[in-house]
């Protein structure tokens, strides 16, 4: 949320209209998006009428665009999936055919009492993502079902909303509510007092200390967003580029995007990963504004240095590293900071090999709490 439009906010009637714009805005986006709807619902539906007799998980909200960031959030899902439940099949479902009746009424017919649904992470619980709702209409559709939301930033920019919320999230029992760092973890615990809530790291951490990288190092990649929530402008950061270069440092601007293909990126991830966790290996040094920019990094044994977005998502959900990867994680406090620790880690660099924490500490313990809310008493 931009600096402006957290200023507007703070104004009853002002806040009133933007919602009152967004929800129009809303509307005209299903409905300019409903050819795309409805095929990816008339695929889902097809899925559904060739399901096993199995158990199955339902991976909802996996997505539909090419950033590897959250696509290496859905691989590692599906990982943890098969690891922990061999047996089930799981189904992946995208977020549009949850604004299908047709597929909704389908998948009301087929999911049975010992199904489990799982919900992609991100930054997805907030008002104005499409994703919010699609989490909503599942845990009141099936209050039977166990369902574990992984983890997200959760960030509403009206109360009424997170009441709303967590009026439905608080009457399932089964369910278990990721938050992905301390601002999101104290929101969720504020809305949803009566749901089980856990503060849990970023999924795609458990890849951290995994993987070896043999390469030469040269030069600084910056890697930075190009939406809503970047803080610094273009301007900004080609001058950070320029800066550096004046040091004799070759220097490059990416993005963790993707150019393949969808279907191709989603068949290939694990050599896509590897090919993108290898190009950050390339180099001495990261900077970047990424959330998933910063955990690549580290995958890839690159100290990195992560600056600011407009909201609190960077910032708050790299607190996870500090005390952990000191050596190879830096906070910058602006553009003219970044410059500073650059420098340093440039001239004074050092050998990183970031061991494995976020897996066995987090990950290998989260289906014993998932299967505990029952154990517990929770329902």
């Amino acid at each position: 949320m931009s600096k402006l439009t957290q200023t507007l906010r703070k104004c009853r009637i002002i806040n009133y209209i933007l919602d009152s714009l967004f929800f129009i805005k809303k509307r005209s986006r299903i409905f300019k998006q409903r050819k795309l709807i409805n095929n990816l619902s008339n695929k889902a539906i097809e899925r559904l009428s060739h399901m096993s007799a199995s158990s199955h998980i339902y991976f909802c909200g996996v997505p539909v665009h090419r950033n590897m960031g959250d696509q290496a959030q859905r691989y590692c899902i599906r990982q943890w999936c098969k690891k922990n439940y061999p047996e089930f099949d799981i189904l992946e479902i995208e977020t549009w055919p949850f604004y299908n009746k047709k597929f909704c009424q389908q998948l009301l017919n087929t999911v049975e009492h010992d199904d489990i649904f799982v919900i992609q992470s991100g930054y997805c619980t907030t008002s104005r993502h499409f994703d919010h709702d699609m989490h909503r209409f599942i845990v009141k559709t099936f209050p039977k079902n166990r369902i574990l939301i992984m983890p997200q930033t959760v960030n509403f920019s009206q109360k009424r909303d997170g009441v709303k919320t967590g009026k439905i999230y608080n009457e399932h029992k089964k369910l278990l509510f990721l938050a992905r760092d301390r601002i999101s973890y104290e929101s969720a615990k504020q809305y949803f007092a009566s749901t089980e809530i856990r503060l849990f790291p970023d999924i795609v951490t458990s890849l951290i200390g995994t993987m070896q990288f043999q390469t030469n190092r040269e030069g600084v990649l910056i890697c930075v967003r190009n939406d809503g929530e970047k803080k610094y402008s273009n301007e900004s950061i080609n001058e950070l580029k320029n800066r550096i270069e004046t040091l004799g440092v070759p220097c490059g601007i990416s993005d963790t995007n993707s150019e393949l293909p969808l279907d191709i990126l989603v068949n290939n991830f694990e050599s896509e990963l590897q090919k993108k966790l290898s190009f950050f290996a390339k180099h001495n040094l990261v900077i970047t504004d990424r959330y998933h920019g910063t955990i690549f990094a580290l995958i890839s044994n690159t100290p990195v240095i992560v600056l600011a977005t407009n909201d609190h998502k960077v910032k708050t959900g790299t607190e996870w590293f500090t005390g952990i990867y000191d050596e190879a994680f830096h906070n910058a406090a602006s553009i003219d900071d970044a410059f500073s620790i650059a420098q340093q880690v440039l001239k004074n660099p050092v050998h990183i090999c970031n061991q494995a924490f976020f897996g066995q500490k987090y990950y290998s313990k989260l289906k014993d709490i998932f299967e505990g809310l029952e154990a517990s008493g929770h329902e």
